[in-house]
């Protein structure tokens, strides 16, 4: 009895993130305004997903695309919609900052006590973050800008009228 409970939540769970990201799909697509700063505000709401924000990431989302003459809604849109992201990302900026900074590039000083290999392995992980987290950035802020315009310049009425026969339950 307690698996059909579990299941039932779930499947109201699912129904209501469908909801909400068709709701934001619609907004996304129904704003007024070119294609470049609808693109450029989504992507940078996207990218502060990259970065630990700490519970202000659609504020910065929004701020940001305001702030480099994007789309502010567009911006907090991107943010909003894809937070559900963050720990990927996350895990994603350390695993290519130590592709490409990996551990050991540097010898360890001989003679240090054990408590100075910490704290050097944390600024490891730290430098290899922060590389990672660049990286991505520019990386996935080229790729989510372009698809984004195409769709928004080419495609943004057939995704308005496909994102509206989305059936989606209350």
């Amino acid at each position: 009895m307690l698996k059909l409970y579990t299941i039932f939540g779930l499947v109201i769970m699912i129904n209501k993130k469908m909801r909400i990201i068709k709701f934001l799909l619609i907004k996304l697509f129904r704003i007024k305004g070119n294609a470049h700063d609808i693109s450029l505000g989504f992507t940078l709401g996207f990218l502060v997903n990259f970065i630990p924000s700490f519970g202000i990431g659609p504020l910065i989302s929004t701020a940001g695309a305001k702030l480099f003459k994007g789309n502010p809604l567009a911006g907090f849109i991107g943010g909003v919609s894809l937070i559900w992201l963050f720990p990927f990302l996350f895990y994603l900026n350390v695993i290519v900052g130590e592709t490409l900074f990996p551990y050991g590039v540097f010898p360890s000083a001989h003679g240090m006590p054990h408590f100075s290999e910490g704290i050097g392995t944390g600024l490891h992980v730290g430098a290899a973050f922060l590389l990672g987290m660049v990286v991505n950035i520019l990386l996935f802020g080229l790729i989510v800008y372009f698809v984004m315009y195409t769709m928004v310049q080419k495609y943004r009425l057939d995704f308005l009228s496909l994102i509206k026969k989305w059936d989606v339950k209350k």
